[in-house]
């Protein structure tokens, strides 16, 4: 069983190979890490942490983007157990040995969510602190929208 730290540091570890292999180099923002209560066994929660790509990728890179990532979690010895391979709203799902889990989903508008799962922690109330603000749009919705210009990936 994992403390909140060690899972907080195998989410970084998870997500900083991720976007190594990602080049160019893209922006992100980081979420907080939530956790959720197992059923089984009980006493224990997966913790997940997503990173919100913030550079603006044009659906025809949508392709290469996911090319890079499904590459390099195969490379990790990871099991691809689901593509969705939509033009619009693709998406990709890996699963380790150990149970963690790394998912790339791309949604509407073209926001791009690169999220960790690893189990297990014991359950507790609030093991990370109370989140800290996050970035909100004016209608006061997270702001995960991607605004920064990218000579290859948005064009």
């Amino acid at each position: 069983m994992m403390s909140p730290d060690q899972a907080r540091d195998r989410l970084h570890t998870l997500l900083d190979g991720t976007f190594e292999a990602i080049k160019p180099v893209v922006t992100y923002r980081e979420g907080w890490p939530r956790v959720t209560e197992n059923d089984q066994p009980a006493g224990t929660a997966n913790v997940a942490l997503e990173r919100y790509v913030m550079t603006k990728v044009s659906t025809a890179k949508y392709g290469a983007l996911l090319g890079l990532v499904e590459r390099r979690w195969k490379s990790l010895g990871y099991v691809i157990e689901s593509v969705n391979a939509d033009a619009v709203m693709p998406a990709v799902f890996a699963r380790a040995s150990d149970g963690s889990a790394l998912n790339l989903r791309v949604g509407y508008p073209g926001n791009i969510t690169i999220g960790a799962v690893v189990n297990p922690v014991r359950a507790t109330t609030s093991p990370f602190g109370p989140e800290p603000p996050q970035p909100t749009l004016p209608n006061g919705n997270p702001d995960i929208l991607p605004s920064v210009d990218d000579p290859f990936w948005s064009h």
